[in-house]
């Protein structure tokens, strides 16, 4: 086995193959993300209405990504309505080559290193998540890696225009890296770069000027749409809950909490140690290594920072950021722990097995919620057998509409400038007043049914007599009875975490 690893990591089709491998389990939980599915419909929608939106020819910048809309429609276009699992595998293979290059960063001679490197940073649950949900990330990945080695390891001129243009393509903050390896390659270079600065300008004047030109927006309508609709939805203000967001966001346990805060502000000390071994180590590491290394860091905690403290409550901003902190973290073990490799290789391992085995747990857990609720309210839709035409008013815009292809209100606006409006408008009685204007077919709420005093569906009784004498209780998709039913270690895990909402299903009566 020893001989033959030299053959497979010396060979980048085996290797990246390798991490493929890794990765195929995550597919068998159906776990994928629900943001997902407003990108692949917008894709959807630009093959069969030749616009971007995601409610035939109206359009709308629903997704958070240009450039994986065209990725998705390409997948779309070639294997039609079984892309799913190919453009998965896709985002897993520009993830592996992505990690691949970073692995030519920081191990340039060490080739046996380099390739269990590659493996393991494969193997952690950011990239997981990353490569295996069905978001822009693994692109996203391949693109921060291939600037940082073609650019800042190699100094090829054409990387610091085509990555910085392909990067703000792909989402708006990556103004937050291209910043921060801006200042690195200034460190390295000790000059400016012309071309990378050329890169950022068109990059981010291009995707402006196109969202002006096509929607009539500065930024995509995700971004406004978020703004107004969680503008009131603050959990908590106080510094204590944003300290504990911030840990929260920041690190692999999901709670907020003391503990959680003060294991994460543990694991900052100990990568902090690591890094000022590091940059006093005079030999073992070049100058531009020591630089690109602190670059990385840096990205991940201003990024997780940032968006803890503007109060970003989606799990998917924080994935990249993540792994850029394993980056740090496995090449601190692999290269400068002063311990024999025979009992530092196996305890790194099962360390990152284990994770690798709590990301499998977790995604089942998430997995197997989403397919007998989400996904059993769609067939219920289906087996209704909409007239095309039809509409459904929710929350959230993933799965469903996908699924049942019906016209689209969203309560949080991001599939449909309609909703954005009448919250702007009546930010208390908008959703009634929506429903009163557009009286979609199908109307599914989350957690409470309408009327319901804790509810934020708000009515008057006036409201509530029009709602209850036009819309008809279809059905209830209780969580407590799904995690009652689900096999015993999931069982276990909904009472650990608690994972998902009740819902409830409405016909327009007839």
């Amino acid at each position: 086995m020893s001989k033959s690893l030299p053959g497979i990591f010396s060979n980048p089709f085996l290797l990246i193959l390798v991490t493929v491998l890794i990765k195929i389990p995550v597919f068998f939980t159906h776990h994928i993300q629900e943001d997902s599915f407003i990108t692949w419909r917008v894709a959807g929608n630009l093959l069969n209405y030749g616009v971007i939106g995601f409610n035939g020819e109206e359009e709308l910048s629903a997704s958070t990504t240009h450039l994986y809309v065209l990725v998705s429609a390409f997948f779309q276009l070639n294997f039609g309505e079984y892309f799913i699992y190919p453009q998965l595998i896709f985002n897993c293979v520009l993830f592996g080559i992505g990690s691949w290059w970073l692995g030519k960063v920081l191990f340039r001679k060490d080739l046996v290193t380099r390739g269990i490197f590659v493996i393991l940073l494969n193997m952690v649950p950011p990239a997981l998540t990353a490569s295996c949900l069905g978001m822009e990330y693994g692109i996203l990945f391949f693109l921060y890696s291939g600037l940082i080695y073609f650019g800042l390891r190699k100094g090829k001129e054409w990387a610091y225009f085509i990555f910085p243009v392909l990067l703000l393509w792909t989402r708006i903050d990556t103004v937050i890296f291209l910043g921060v390896f801006f200042v690195a390659d200034l460190i390295i270079r000790k000059k400016l770069n012309p071309a990378f600065i050329f890169g950022g300008i068109v990059g981010l004047v291009s995707v402006v000027a196109f969202n002006m030109i096509y929607f009539g927006e500065l930024v995509n309508h995700t971004i406004k749409a978020k703004k107004i609709a969680y503008k009131n939805l603050s959990r908590n203000n106080s510094l204590e809950f944003l300290l504990f967001q911030w840990a929260y966001y920041g690190g692999l346990i999901k709670k907020y909490s003391l503990f959680t805060f003060l294991i994460f502000t543990g694991f900052l000390a100990a990568l902090g140690y690591g890094i000022y071994k590091m940059i006093k180590e005079p030999a073992e590491i070049t100058f531009p290594t020591k630089v690109i290394v602190l670059a990385m860091c840096a990205f991940a905690l201003i990024k997780i920072t940032v968006f803890a403290f503007l109060q970003a409550y989606f799990d998917w901003y924080y994935w990249l950021p993540r792994v850029f902190l394993f980056v740090v973290v496995l090449y601190y073990l692999l290269r400068f722990v002063p311990v024999r490799k025979t009992v530092l290789l196996p305890l790194i391992f099962t360390f990152c097995l284990s994770l690798y085995g709590f990301q499998l747990l977790q995604s089942w857990a998430i997995g197997y919620m989403e397919e007998t609720q989400r996904m059993q309210i769609a067939k219920d839709i289906q087996n209704e057998n909409p007239d095309i035409g039809e509409s459904i008013f929710l929350e959230p815009a993933g799965k469903i509409p996908y699924y049942t292809h019906l016209y689209t209100y969203d309560e949080v606006g991001l599939v449909n400038k309609k909703i954005t409006a009448h919250m702007q408008k009546d930010e208390k009685y908008w959703w009634m007043n929506a429903v009163k204007e557009y009286k979609p077919d199908y109307i599914v709420t989350i957690i409470y049914k309408p009327g319901d005093a804790k509810s934020y569906y708000r009515m008057t009784a006036t409201d509530k007599a029009y709602f209850d004498s036009h819309y008809q209780f279809i059905k209830s998709y209780p969580i407590a009875e799904l995690h009652q039913n689900a096999p015993q270690i999931l069982r276990w895990i909904y009472g650990i975490r608690p994972i998902g909402q009740d819902y409830y299903l409405y016909h327009l009566a007839k």
